[in-house]
């Protein structure tokens, strides 16, 4: 005899429900300080999951096997990364510690620029009081710069735990992701499993569209910048060059934020053999980057990343500075995928609300493909060849006419 089905009520539903959210939202402010990480981790298990597919469908080797495969050079490799840093840091804090020297030696000649009179249209101007304002903040500002330097270097050289942490966990990710994804999709309500499916792909192409495009994007705009600047002279040309790749997943700002430290350096510095001075190098390097921006924007961008996000720029920017206040340089570095991923899921809601089909394709209306030149010109010589016949016809049957009508 079975028993009969108790069914939980509207009420307690709700309760449960707010329950648990009440209890997520605690785990999740409680354990915050994993939840980067886990992101990170995910990020690389995105990236790397297309691998272990093509590699799995053409070795023919088991899914866990390939994935350890890959995973073992990523482990290598992340040795080699906890290593070295551990005998960077005295080098770092030396370099670190030069450009503090260097950089207060040129707020010193910046002073003593401004202590000399200046005088506009016969009126002196004191400009002492502007240099002291610029001199303090300058300092703080190269101060706090080099101390964040400093404990990111150490940071890094102490992140051991942390690297391995995001290794394992992206690591199952990927191993399993084909039942990760269906146990998702097990979880959709009764009636709505295509809705989320068709989302979730909805959305994994938006990411493919970022990720993916943005990591070949920068490398191809870290590789064109570092020739670039190597062209002109400028110091430090590959680290201009990762500098520029990496503020590349910035959309918007990165390529200004790349170009400051070129411009500096270029004013500061010099060209190491072309004869400008430092004023018209800087022109030029600014000059420079300016151009790249054109190419990447107007030759790569369309190129490689393929499909676009479909995000207005303002849309972005806002993104890049709310991402920026909740979650550090992650969240601006993920602003626009995670804004396209909004998009996508405001708009299901909307069309849901309004009745309408959220897959539906958009109609595009297909337009008759014009005749070519040669092809005009052969249809308009058959119409003239036609009616040169038709007239010949019809004189032949008048005279014809005529002719049986002498008879007659």
């Amino acid at each position: 005899m079975s028993e009969t089905v108790h069914r939980w009520s509207t009420s307690t539903k709700r309760t449960v429900v707010l329950i648990i959210l009440v209890l997520l939202a605690l785990v999740i402010y409680r354990f915050r300080a994993v939840i980067s990480p886990l992101v990170i981790a995910l990020l690389l298990a995105f990236i790397l999951n297309p691998i272990v597919d093509f590699l799995t469908d053409h070795l023919h080797l088991p899914r866990g096997l390939t994935t350890t495969l890959v995973f073992l050079v990523l482990i290598l490799a992340g040795l080699g990364v906890m290593v070295a840093p551990v005998t960077a840091v005295p080098s770092i804090q030396r370099a670190v510690r030069s450009v503090q020297i260097d950089v207060n030696r040129i707020i010193a000649d910046i002073g003593a620029f401004f202590e000399q009179p200046v005088e506009i249209l016969g009126y002196p101007l004191d400009l002492s009081d502007v240099y002291e304002e610029l001199s303090a903040m300058l300092t703080r500002f190269v101060g706090s710069v080099a101390q964040g330097t400093l404990d990111i270097a150490f940071g890094i050289a102490s992140g051991a735990f942390w690297l391995i942490f995001i290794l394992m966990a992206a690591f199952y990710m990927v191993k399993d992701a084909d039942r990760i994804i269906e146990q998702l999709d097990d979880l959709a309500p009764p009636g709505y499993r295509d809705d989320i499916v068709r989302l979730r792909q909805q959305i994994t192409e938006a990411w493919n569209a970022f990720l993916r495009g943005q990591l070949l994007l920068g490398l191809a705009l870290a590789v064109i910048t570092t020739v670039a600047c190597l062209a002109v002279g400028l110091p430090y040309a590959g680290v201009l060059g990762l500098l520029a790749g990496v503020m590349e997943f910035v959309p918007s700002i990165g390529p200004f934020i790349a170009a400051i430290p070129a411009v500096l350096l270029a004013l500061f510095q010099g060209s190491s053999f072309l004869l400008l001075s430092n004023f018209w190098f800087a022109v030029l390097v600014a000059g420079l980057y300016i151009v790249i921006q054109q190419i990447e924007g107007n030759l790569l961008l369309p190129r490689i990343l393929g499909r676009s996000l479909n995000l207005h720029p303002l849309l972005v920017l806002v993104g890049i500075i709310v991402g920026g206040s909740l979650a550090g340089i992650l969240g601006m570095l993920l602003a626009a995928p995670v804004l396209a991923t909004l998009r996508i899921m405001s708009y299901y809601v909307f069309c849901r609300l309004y009745d309408r089909d959220p897959f539906a394709e958009p109609e595009e209306e297909v337009m008759p493909p014009k005749p070519r030149l040669l092809k005009r010109a052969g249809e308009a010589a058959l119409d003239l060849l036609q009616e040169k016949i038709e007239q010949k016809t019809e004189q032949d049957v008048e005279s014809s006419g005529s002719t049986g009508a002498g008879g007659g």
